[in-house]
């Protein structure tokens, strides 16, 4: 397996991952370099089976993955407004979230390399996917989460026999835990925004949309943001398939993100390079996206502009509503996927794009792993 990484800071290039995977030298989020220019032929996907590692020539070879059957997710039309538009059901993946992408990758990753143990940290979704993929394994997990967390997700992290570690506190309390633990063990830390291998998983996103619009590229994708992941990995994702001359173009990025945490809409509106951290004054029903800022934040305003995209913010009336609106069209998502229904209607006024533009709108996580009836965050 190739293991060349490449820091997006400095330019610092590495043979293989430290136990902390950011840059030594600068500290600075790192990529995956071992595969460039991938090569998409539909004939041969169309004889393979249909799960994410249909896409191998775009993967890091990894043996035999950790696999729990991450199957294609459907592609679906939604109307919302006077548009009809499409919904990648990512939330019928096995535990629940896209997540399970980028989890697959990672844990097939580390146990190649000999990992037995490891950390994350996590708002939930990403605790549950990996606790889950590294029970597949073989690899112990330790998982450090929010306090406020919802149980139905530390259920799931718990019943993989993961260690769970519960925080008081905002999700950064989460982060700062996990960073002494690091400083007091040196252990591997498995992290879902920190570890370059986790955001390749999530590029088949963009694959599989584009295979199954038969090969073209949709005018736009719309999705959920905290800390950018599924953002980069579309972004990435299609910059492959222009890269392999599948695709002429890239489509439009859109951002949506909750008005109580909003730093990557602030940074993108105000011109910046940078996204600056934003705290809260108090939480959102949208708890997936409650970062104060994107590990990888300077490229996702990159992302956002090279695609010629935009960012929207949502308010938790609209949120909420958003839940109800798409449940009774049939999709039952939890808040955070919820976001991009009063996003799409709040786009028009953003990003007008031509009636019969196709438009994707990414549903992340299972309405199951929120309250029936959300609850709405004290003032």
């Amino acid at each position: 397996m190739s293991r060349s990484f490449a820091c997006e800071v400095c330019g610092a290039t590495l043979d293989q991952l430290p136990r902390d995977p950011r840059c030594p030298d600068c500290r600075g989020p790192l990529s995956y370099q071992g595969v460039t220019t991938p090569e998409f032929v539909p004939t041969d996907l169309a004889r393979r089976p249909p799960t994410m590692w249909r896409y191998r020539e775009a993967l890091p070879e990894v043996g035999t993955p950790v696999s729990l059957g991450e199957f294609m997710t459907p592609l679906l039309p939604l109307q919302a407004g006077s548009r009809q538009v499409l919904v990648k059901c990512e939330y019928q993946l096995p535990t629940g979230s896209y997540k399970d992408r980028g989890a697959a990758v990672l844990m097939s990753y580390l146990r190649q390399t000999g990992v037995r143990a490891a950390v994350e940290d996590s708002s939930g979704n990403a605790g549950a996917a990996l606790a889950a993929y590294a029970a597949r394994a073989g690899i112990h997990l330790r998982v450090f989460c929010p306090d406020s967390t919802a149980g139905a997700k530390l259920a799931q992290i718990t019943l993989t026999g993961a260690a769970l570690e519960r925080v008081p506190g905002p999700r950064q309390e989460a982060t700062r835990a996990l960073r002494e633990y690091l400083a007091r063990t040196g252990a591997v830390y498995a992290s879902h925004l920190w570890h370059p291998l986790f955001l390749v998983g999530v590029k088949t996103m963009a694959f599989e949309i584009t295979e199954q619009l038969g090969w073209v590229a949709p005018a736009a994708v719309v999705c959920p943001v905290g800390a950018g992941s599924i953002l980069l990995g579309l972004y990435r994702g299609f910059c492959d398939l222009r890269r392999a001359g599948r695709i002429p173009r890239l489509p439009r990025l859109v951002a949506v993100q909750s008005g109580l945490a909003d730093a990557v809409y602030r940074a993108f509106t105000a011109g910046a390079e940078q996204v600056a951290p934003v705290f809260p004054s108090r939480p959102t029903v949208a708890s997936g996206i409650a970062l104060p800022a994107p590990a990888r934040g300077k490229e996702v305003l990159q992302a956002l502009r090279r695609t010629r995209g935009t960012v929207v913010t949502v308010d938790e009336d609209d949120i909420l509503s958003g839940q109800r609106a798409l449940a009774q069209a049939g999709f039952g998502v939890e808040p955070t996927s919820a976001v991009i229904w009063p996003g799409l209607l709040r786009l028009e006024h953003h990003m007008p794009l031509p009636a019969g533009a196709v438009v994707v709108c990414i549903l992340t996580g299972h309405g199951l792993k929120s309250p029936a009836e959300p609850v709405m965050p004290h003032p």
